[in-house]
């Protein structure tokens, strides 16, 4: 894996780079900024003019001071960012080693991964393990040799060494069941019609065919016995 060891290898060099030449800047114009002011300082001195030399001199150490203070704050602050990136970047490759060793590493095995010196790679796992003492012990075996156990070997394990790594799934998520649609409304049964009164007529009377024949052949009954 020499192409992955280069990637390690090389997290966090440009911001470590760029502090160290921002304080190399801040240093220089520190200095340069001094010999100068102290150099018109006494040519103006020596012409006669004291609180000349004062007024010229001082404005010129005090602008130096603060633009070489900006530049070695900044370079303090940007290796400190790569030394961070660094660490975070070594650590996420130690885990990623120790998932396919079974979560035991040994110095060896983290020296030739980031092609650094055994006691090197001994001090970075000594280190893991005071930090994050609930992710990675130390142990001895029967033959003596130091093993780095990884407790909880998997990506989420320490995930607040790098901000920028991408978070690992979430295995248990809740699937929440829809809400039940409510009930449709019914329509009310209809009411037996109850009669209020026994004697209440019906729409519609009815007419019996009978009594209408016999009226009829009573009315007619006197023109039969007028014809007789």
């Amino acid at each position: 894996m020499p192409l992955a060891n280069t990637s390690v290898n090389l997290a966090g060099q440009p911001s470590k780079v760029g502090g160290t030449v921002a304080r190399v800047f801040g240093w220089l114009v520190l200095a340069g900024g001094w010999v100068l002011a102290a150099a018109l300082a006494g040519l103006i001195f020596l012409l006669g003019g004291e609180w000349a030399a004062a007024v010229v001199g001082g404005p010129i150490a005090l602008i130096a001071s603060l633009i070489a203070y900006a530049l070695l704050r900044s370079g303090r602050e940007l290796r400190k960012s790569g030394d961070d990136t660094e660490a975070a970047t070594k650590n996420q490759a130690i885990f990623a080693l120790a998932n396919t060793r079974n979560g035991v590493l040994k110095a060896w095995d983290v020296a030739q991964m980031l092609q650094v010196t055994p006691k090197e790679g001994d001090d970075i796992l000594t280190k893991l393990a005071k930090e994050h003492p609930d992710h990675v012990t130390v142990d001895v075996d029967d033959e003596g040799n130091v093993l780095y156990r990884f407790l909880a070997v998997h990506w989420g394990g320490l995930s607040q060494m790098a901000p920028n790594a991408p978070m690992p799934p979430n295995m248990h998520v809740r699937v929440q069941a829809p809400a039940p649609h409510p009930p449709a409304p019914q329509a009310p049964a209809p009411q037996p019609r109850v009669a209020g009164d026994a004697g209440e007529a019906l729409r519609g009377d009815a007419v019996d065919p009978r009594g209408r024949l016999e009226d009829e052949l009573a009315e007619a009954e006197p023109a039969r016995q007028k014809a007789r």
